[in-house]
């Protein structure tokens, strides 16, 4: 994944409303992990991965972040949309012999890790997801489950990419991550 820093967008120019999602990586004490390393990707608008969609980079709504002392990270994005896993061969085969259909709820991925501590592979859903009942995968915790509150145009933080380039409502989410010595 291409590197992506603190405040960093995933946006670009693909349109739709502007996402924030941020939060801190600490460790099981409630401290601030310096240094961890976060991998973050998503579906663009169109409900593809950009390994799925010709008309997509390599890397879009894709990033790899190291975070400071403070252990925060931030970026911007689009909110996911909900997307069906394919289900052309032996996957459809399986959802259609137990009658289950084959959609995901929409969702960041999260590939946190950090020197001396277990690597956490987790995904965040918003909570007014359609499917958040009903995953074909079965991937929806609900500590996994976040409200993403819409704020004024007039609320958007400095120190971002997009700081002073938000002329509209935008949906913003906060995440916290722990991570486990190991």
């Amino acid at each position: 994944a291409p590197p992506l820093p603190v405040g960093g967008d995933m946006k670009r120019d693909f349109g739709g409303p502007v996402l924030l999602a941020e939060g801190v990586i600490r460790d099981t004490d409630g401290n601030p992990i310096a240094g961890a390393e976060i991998d973050i990707w998503q579906t663009a608008p169109n409900g593809l991965y950009a390994s799925q969609d010709e008309e997509q980079d390599t890397y879009s709504f894709h990033g790899l972040m190291t975070v400071g002392d403070d252990g925060r990270y931030a970026f911007t994005t689009v909110k996911p949309v909900e997307y069906t896993v394919p289900s052309d061969g032996p996957v459809g085969e399986i959802l259609r012999a137990c009658g289950r259909h084959p959609w995901r709820p929409s969702h960041l991925h999260y590939i946190v890790k950090a020197p001396g501590y277990r690597t956490l592979v987790t995904e965040v859903f918003p909570d007014d997801d359609q499917y958040l009942d009903q995953d074909t995968v079965f991937g929806v915790r609900d500590d996994l489950v976040m409200t993403y509150y819409e704020k004024p145009a007039s609320d958007f933080p400095d120190g971002m990419a997009l700081s002073g380039k938000v002329d509209a409502p935008f949906l913003a989410v906060n995440f916290d991550v722990v991570l486990a010595k190991g």
